[in-house]
């Protein structure tokens, strides 16, 4: 029907009007038209999202609740299969610690899943072997509402937001637990390397994974060495068993028995142990600051907990046991014998066995270090032991590059304490010398036309010019003495115990340290280095620290020093600064658990951290004596969960490992670490330390870290 004119001029009219009457409005009139619709468009999406949205978090959180009573229903069947007595056929096994969750669900006696009515099959016998699974997608996809379980309904928006903060609150906590990754010396100490490629760790790494759990990441003494300690404050407490007596050769000749301990670890390793005799393992880990408040109290003694540390060490405790030294130093008797010249013992600033091994010292030590350290030649057939009053000798050498594309000893120089040279040479290497090296060696081609002494002549003679107890001094001694082949147990070295820089590893050069605190310029002969002038360099500033203090000369030190007296400052109290925050607040204390009397040093040890401890507190350390390895197990048991540090120190009699004893033995000490191992709680962080024997004095340490689950985490290398 063909519109008519009037007709055509008035729908034309009425839409020149709406158009006007659009553009009568404002822009943001216009605007908040437009997002009216967009918003009337969307909202039927967005609805239809966040409903799937909602049913996705009830079937997770029905998922949830299932796998929850899953657990609950394993660990039932666990007391009942313990409360049952036990068959000797062989298919019985002994509950290991760990709460297993099966992967295959059985039909029967769950309790824990959901009931679900049978479906009829007599209708549609077609589907009576088909999986359930399909079955419910089928129904699903026909529209049916019959999902096994309790039906998954929509959320409110209330019970929502609830979910979605308990599904937070459970992902926080599965990602917040502690683990431990080895570092490359941790893996060289693995019992799974090669004998003669493992390199042990030493007890005071140990002692230092210790007191990082103790006082958390600003603890002074950190493993950083041979591992890394990952969520270090979700560390729940530390539980140490000490197996006094039994060794490396004993745990790998029974290795087999011990089922439990191998299902718990991951992670053992060869430890390197104090010579026999001169104290017990539980001695040197009860050197930490027991307590957050003995701490403190270290701290305002020497100004830092680091300096503390560094005075309070023996550095010569592990050397005793590498070089072949004679006698042995009553304790006491060192300490107040101070060098006249000195303030504090020039002892502390010897490198200990720990650090001649970072630093690159030839050192006798089994493995590979032996096998690379074969040739060389100890500096005295045997030694005494080290005291204040031992002489120092500064020592510097001089190298030339031969054809063996190594730099050879050509000259020596040995200053004493007065700066008197006893003893210099130039040396003939025994391979042929390519490079002179003049700029830095001083060595020209027409001095050495005339000299014929060879290394093993100056060998001799050092070896005859030194004491039994001589310290020797020097910058980056460790390659005065491979240039030597010669080892030697009692080091200072000035490029360690001077640090400019603030980072330890980065180390100044002798000439900057002359400059900056002696005042003095050397190295600077156009001829090259003189060998005599650097000796006496290094003994004069190792006598200027000896006049002054432990921190001297060493930045790192004196900023922990300055960054506490700020805290202190800042807060009028140094034990709720951020360093000790995290070790005041779970200041449980430490307990231990002795079979049998403590020791001198042990009772001493214990004596000064209860000092420290206000009167109105409870006891610093907690010590139980006991009679037996059983009675020490049951309070370990009762104990742990109480203390942030339990330490059990267990003795092994030697004839238990006789070889008619020696399995039957290994059952039982398996038995009772399996025991300990289920008193440790989520988060713990247990470890075992076998103090090895007088047969062999190298000993093992097991560590594992307690997850929700039961089971310990793996210990896996990190990227250097």
């Amino acid at each position: 029907m063909k519109m008519l004119p009037n007709q055509q001029m008035d729908s034309q009219l009425s839409e020149l009007s709406g158009r006007l009457a659009m553009l009568q409005l404002t822009r943001a009139e216009r605007l908040q038209i437009r997002l009216a619709n967009m918003k009337e468009q969307v909202s039927a999406k967005q609805q239809e999202r966040s409903d799937k949205k909602k049913k996705k978090l009830a079937a997770l959180a029905n998922l949830m609740d299932l796998n929850d009573r899953d657990r609950l229903h394993e660990a039932e069947l666990a007391k009942k299969r313990d409360s049952e007595p036990k068959s000797s056929g062989p298919e019985t096994m002994e509950d290991d610690g760990f709460c297993t969750v099966s992967s295959k669900r059985k039909t029967k006696n769950r309790h824990t899943i959901r009931s679900t009515p049978e479906r009829p099959t007599e209708a549609d016998p077609d589907k009576a072997d088909e999986p359930q699974s399909k079955r419910i997608r089928n129904d699903e996809e026909a529209g049916g509402d019959n999902i096994p379980g309790d039906t998954l309904v929509t959320l409110s928006e209330e019970q929502y937001k609830a979910l979605s903060a308990d599904l937070r609150r459970r992902k926080r906590r599965l990602q917040d637990f502690p683990a431990l990754r080895l570092r490359e010396m941790g893996q060289r100490a693995l019992l799974e390397t090669p004998q003669d490629a493992r390199t042990p760790i030493f007890l005071s790494d140990i002692q230092n994974l210790l007191m990082s759990g103790m006082i958390g990441q600003k603890s002074p003494c950190r493993p950083d060495r041979w591992c890394s300690i990952e969520k270090w404050v979700s560390l729940s407490h530390s539980v140490v068993v000490i197996l006094e007596g039994l060794s490396l050769y004993h745990y790998l000749s029974n290795e087999s028995q011990f089922e439990a301990s191998n299902k718990i670890f991951n992670t053992k390793l060869e430890l390197m142990l104090p010579q026999q005799g001169e104290g017990m393992i539980i001695d040197e880990i009860a050197q930490i600051p027991l307590t957050s408040v003995q701490a403190k109290k270290l701290i305002d003694q020497h100004g830092s907990l680091e300096s503390a540390v560094a005075l309070n060490k023996d550095p010569t405790l592990f050397v005793r046991g590498i070089f072949p030294i004679e006698g042995r130093q009553e304790p006491g008797m060192e300490l107040p014998q101070l060098h006249p010249d000195d303030k504090f013992p020039r002892t502390k600033l010897l490198l200990s066995a720990l650090q001649m091994v970072d630093e690159g010292y030839p050192i006798p030590l089994q493995g590979e270090l032996h096998s690379r350290f074969r040739s060389y030649k100890f500096t005295k057939k045997s030694y005494k032991p080290v005291t204040n009053r031992s002489p120092m000798y500064g020592v510097d050498c001089e190298m030339c590059r031969t054809v063996a594309g190594v730099n050879e000893l050509t000259r020596i120089s040995i200053v004493d304490e007065e700066y008197k040279t006893v003893y210099e040479t130039l040396v003939m290497p025994d391979n042929r010398i390519t490079d002179y090296l003049t700029q830095y060696s001083g060595i020209t081609e027409d001095i050495m036309k005339q000299v014929t002494k060879q290394l093993k002549d100056v060998q001799k003679e050092v070896s005859a010019l030194l004491p039994d107890d001589a310290i020797l001094v020097g910058q980056s001694l460790n390659s005065d003495l491979n240039a030597m082949r010669m080892m030697h147990p009692y080091v200072i070295d000035t490029s360690v115990c001077f640090n400019i820089s603030g980072v330890r590893r980065r180390k100044s050069k002798l000439k900057h340290l002359a400059m900056t605190f002696l005042k003095e310029t050397i190295q600077e002969n156009e001829y090259g280095h003189d060998s005599i002038e650097d000796s006496r360099a290094t003994l004069k500033l190792v006598k200027m620290k000896l006049a002054n203090s432990i921190e001297f000369g060493d930045e790192i030190l004196t900023q922990h020093k300055r960054l506490q007296e700020i805290a202190n400052a800042c807060s009028g109290d140094s034990i709720t600064n951020n360093m000790f925050a995290y070790s005041a607040k779970r200041d449980r204390r430490t307990a231990i658990v002795n079979v049998g009397g403590l020791q001198p040093r042990l009772k001493e040890l214990i004596e000064k951290a209860e000092q420290v401890v206000p009167k109105d507190n409870s006891t610093a350390v907690l010590v139980h004596e006991v009679a037996t390895t059983k009675e020490a197990v049951r309070k370990v048991t009762e104990i742990a969960l109480e203390n942030s540090l339990t330490i059990a120190n267990l003795s092994i009699p030697e004839e238990d490992f006789l070889l008619d004893r020696a399995e039957r033995s290994a059952v039982k000490i398996d038995k009772v670490i399996e025991r300990l191992w289920n008193t440790v709680a989520h988060n713990g962080l247990f470890l075992v330390l076998m103090g090895g024997s007088t047969e062999c004095p190298k000993g093992v340490a097991k560590i594992a870290i307690k997850r929700l689950n039961g089971t310990e985490q793996t210990s896996a290398p990190i990227g250097c």
